[in-house]
């Protein structure tokens, strides 16, 4: 689901949700805590770093014709299934799920509830994602006013 159109969509949020996504994944936005980087530019046009932002890439699918420098979004991961009539609302599908991945997040096995048959349970990513989860840090602010 992506909010396309308007000043507080989710593209006016993105630079703020890339700075949270650098505080735990450094290579979001490496050597720039700020993440200055993924911003609009002066021009209105969207810098590198947001251009390759798969945020930007759905919000913007096929607006424009790839020759005037439209963008689509991979079709072997994504594909459109909605968009609102003035295109403020946006649904895509993700494609090729992992069944492997399915299956085990299906597995109550893998599930860690407060109690057995619960509604609260934490969530857990199955083993594919192990990769990815080893390189986070824990979340915090550059301005952390808690921390001595």
């Amino acid at each position: 689901l992506v909010w396309a159109g308007g000043g507080g969509d989710d593209i006016a949020k993105s630079p703020h949700m890339a700075r949270i996504a650098s505080s735990v994944y450094r290579q979001v936005c490496p050597d720039d805590p700020k993440c200055t980087t993924f911003k609009f530019n002066e021009d209105g046009e969207p810098s590198e770093a947001m251009s390759a932002s798969l945020l930007w890439k759905l919000s913007q699918h096929k607006l424009q014709p790839l020759e005037e420098g439209g963008v689509v979004a991979n079709p072997s991961l994504f594909s459109e299934v909605y968009t609102s009539k003035r295109g403020l609302v946006r649904v895509f599908r993700v494609e090729n799920l992992s069944v492997e991945s399915k299956e085990w997040v299906a597995d109550p096995a893998n599930r860690k509830c407060d109690a057995p048959g619960s509604w609260y349970c934490q969530g857990q990513y199955p083993p594919a994602f192990a990769e990815i989860i080893r390189d986070r840090q824990a979340f915090k602010q550059l301005e952390d006013f808690n921390s001595k």
